[in-house]
């Protein structure tokens, strides 16, 4: 059986570091994790720890030159069995319910025609914003999938609605989609 590519996109929430376990557990699986990141999740995690941990060089300037000479976020949207996007912020389900395209990601997400998993995290009142919940509201008549988030301690210190799912949850629904 053929491995399967699945791209893990991280972006700039605290929950950043928790793609680290869900790469061991997919690396695991025999999967191929390819890494996108957002220059937010730079602040919160390094490439050196999710190249480490993927076994594969990390993506995260849309115009860096390819070591070959192809358009790296058309090339990577062509290689994803699966695109999950973990954790998800406001502001990249915002522009990709919008359609804008000015980072990496958000560029091969949107030139993919893979199955897309997107499991926000977030404070609660940004999560049940009237503005977020119409933008993922607009991202699943698209037919992109969600993993809710959980009712769990923030990093602003309340408690709410906002929190990244569980690990355990987030895999299988990965699972799930590659079947």
């Amino acid at each position: 059986m053929k491995q399967k590519n699945i791209i893990i996109g991280i972006t700039g929430g605290i929950a950043a570091y928790k793609a680290c376990e869900l790469i061991n557990h997919l690396r695991g699986k025999n999967y191929n994790v390819i890494c996108i990141m957002t220059r937010q999740a730079e602040e919160f995690i390094t490439p050196l720890t999710l190249e480490t941990l993927s076994g594969n060089k990390v993506y995260k300037d849309m115009f860096e030159l390819p070591d070959k000479r192809e358009i790296a976020h058309v090339s990577l949207a062509e290689k994803a069995s699966l695109i999950v996007v973990c954790p998800a912020t406001a502001n990249i389900i915002g522009k990709l319910a919008s359609g804008i395209c000015d980072d990496l990601l958000t560029a091969t997400i949107i030139s993919s025609t893979s199955p897309v998993l997107i499991a926000p995290a977030m404070n609660d009142k940004m999560y049940r914003n009237k503005i977020t919940q119409r933008n993922i509201e607009t991202l699943k008549k698209v037919g992109y999938k969600f993993i809710d988030p959980i009712r769990g301690h923030l990093a602003c210190g309340y408690v709410g609605v906002g929190h990244l799912a569980g690990l355990t949850e987030i895999l299988k629904r990965i699972e799930k989609t590659l079947k």
